[in-house]
């Protein structure tokens, strides 16, 4: 419920937005109670990403560019037993896990005590929001260890843990034939995983292909907005709203950024790593905010629409007019939320 603050802020809005020129729903005001309520509800709650492929792919790369900062260590280890490191954050305000799973997907002397595995990870992981398998474009074909971190997962956590997945592809660039490779691998990699999950479910595994080092991959196309609407919208409901919020503050400072702006090459420390990742890290791209396309404002509007269906009452006009000011007037975290939200209704 929400708190005589927010009560008395959302009426002074509405009563605002009435008063202007504006068409705005008369039902706007009862949108907002009940966005804002489940915004403070979600805050107390989390996301978890748990990480799957082989060590030194990119993994910890790849997450800490898409949450703009570095959770998940790079380089900290060479795989040489199995184990599951967790890594626990909070991102304004907003907890978060990363769940990573080394030796999985690795040649290992451990490897075949599969038993073992799978009850160490059942007993560690809890809650699976989004699990990203990651591998390199460049790679031709699927290992036999990758084949086997599969399998594993499968049987840790049934095949339905597929149902939230997403197939990541990290060194874009150093693809020879970029587009024909990312559909052959996607291909491969879905067929391994339909082994144990049938099509129906492998075939709607998304696929995205990025480049810690570039903004693009080889078409000329920023990769981090894609990944972060694929992961938005194959993400369970129960993370995607705290997934929201934690880079909500990135969402909102879209609408006046610049699509050509320098990007900063000096976020990664330069703590040690292996020489295994070690070409990874260096000048390795941040990007601080998110430039959607329109394809990618719809994905992710219609996503929250499942999420929250009171926001299908929500038209271009209500974005468009109250996004930004709202998010504003309310303030914090939740304000950044509201505006991020209308911000895809616009």
């Amino acid at each position: 419920m929400l708190n005589e603050t927010a009560k008395k802020l959302v009426d002074e809005i509405t009563k605002n937005l009435a008063a202007s020129k504006e068409s705005i729903s008369s039902s706007f005001g009862e949108l907002l109670s009940l966005l804002i309520d489940k915004l403070q509800l979600s805050q107390d709650k989390k996301f978890v990403f748990v990480l799957l492929g082989k060590t030194g792919v990119g993994k910890s790369s790849t997450v800490n560019s898409l949450l703009n900062q570095e959770i998940a260590p790079v380089g900290k280890y060479d795989a040489t037993t199995m184990e599951v490191q967790e890594y626990e954050h909070e991102i304004n305000g907003v907890k978060c896990s990363i769940i990573d799973t080394p030796g999985l997907c690795d040649d290992i002397p451990e490897k075949g005590n599969n038993q073992k595995y799978i009850e160490l990870i059942q007993n560690q992981v809890k809650q699976i929001d989004l699990l990203w398998f990651v591998t390199r474009l460049d790679d031709s074909r699927v290992g036999e260890d990758e084949k086997k971190g599969i399998q594993i997962i499968s049987e840790a956590f049934t095949p339905k843990v597929w149902e939230h997945s997403i197939i990541i592809f990290t060194r874009a660039n150093k693809a020879d034939d970029y587009l024909e490779e990312l559909r052959e691998r996607t291909k491969r990699i879905r067929d391994e995983i339909a082994k144990h999950t049938g099509n129906e479910i492998a075939n709607k595994i998304p696929s995205v292909a990025v480049d810690n080092k570039s903004q693009t991959t080889p078409d000329g196309k920023r990769w981090l907005e894609e990944l972060y609407t694929q992961v938005f919208i194959t993400m369970s409901e129960r993370g995607a709203i705290p997934f929201l919020m934690a880079t909500a503050p990135r969402i909102n400072k879209t609408q006046s950024n610049k699509p050509n702006r320098d990007p900063n090459w000096t976020f990664y420390n330069q703590s040690k790593f292996t020489n295994q990742d070690k070409e990874d890290k260096d000048n390795e791209f941040n990007a601080n905010d998110f430039i959607f396309n329109g394809i990618q404002k719809e994905l992710i509007k219609k996503k929250l629409i499942e999420v929250i269906p009171a926001l299908a009452a929500a038209g271009a006009s209500a974005g468009a007019v109250v996004g930004g000011t709202i998010g504003a007037a309310i303030g914090g975290i939740v304000g950044a939320a509201v505006g991020s939200i209308f911000y895809f209704f616009s």
